[in-house]
């Protein structure tokens, strides 16, 4: 099963502001303020699930049910067993904790930091067992992982599609218009594909 990404510390400040998207949206009243405002954080959101990064800082939880389901690599690097879990919101920048369920446990166990070490220079960042995982118990969110991921400067290509991306939440505010459904234009499929982490988000 794919791990699962959810946030559970929202950004102090989102990677554009209302008067970015305002100004992209050509929009000079005040009566929709508040919406465009609502579709900032969405359009993030999106864009982030969407191509691995995190275009603001916020502590993410990655859920999985085995360890198998996390390993991108499975190998040997300088005689030591590598087990190499990569964190699809980049840029990393810290780990505050792996967790897991023990077989039978009703409460999560906490691995020591020493059991592990954080890889940050990477893209995207990356945990690396030092030993072979323990086992875990049998349910979907066996394993928590809790990490800090982001920027106070997101690249001028993530503004421009989250900016692109308001407005499209903003000019088609129902799934389906009049029988037809509407695409994400060509130009913002094109920015998002350039800014895919590992190429299959």
């Amino acid at each position: 099963m794919r791990p699962h990404y959810s946030i559970t510390a929202q950004p102090d400040a989102e990677p554009i502001t209302l008067a970015q998207a305002s100004e992209h949206l050509r929009v000079d009243s005040t009566e929709d303020q508040a919406y465009i405002s609502d579709l900032i954080p969405v359009a993030r959101e999106y864009f982030d699930a969407l191509t691995g990064r995190a275009s603001a800082i916020a502590t993410y939880v990655m859920t999985a049910e085995t360890w198998e389901d996390l390993f991108c690599q499975i190998g040997r690097i300088d005689n030591t067993s590598a087990y190499v879990i990569p964190l699809y919101r980049t840029p990393l920048l810290s780990v505050t904790s792996v967790k897991y369920y023990a077989p039978d446990a009703t409460t999560l166990t906490t691995m020591s930091a020493s059991y592990y070490r954080v890889i940050t220079t990477a893209e995207p960042g990356m945990i690396q067992l030092k030993n072979s995982p323990p086992s875990v118990d049998d349910r979907i969110d066996a394993i928590q992982i809790t990490f800090t991921a982001g920027t106070d400067c997101a690249p001028a290509m993530s503004k421009h599609a989250i900016r692109m991306l308001v407005a499209h939440f903003y000019e088609n505010r129902a799934p389906v218009a009049y029988a037809s459904t509407y695409e994400i234009p060509f130009t913002l499929k094109a920015l998002i594909e350039n800014q895919k982490i590992g190429g299959f988000f």
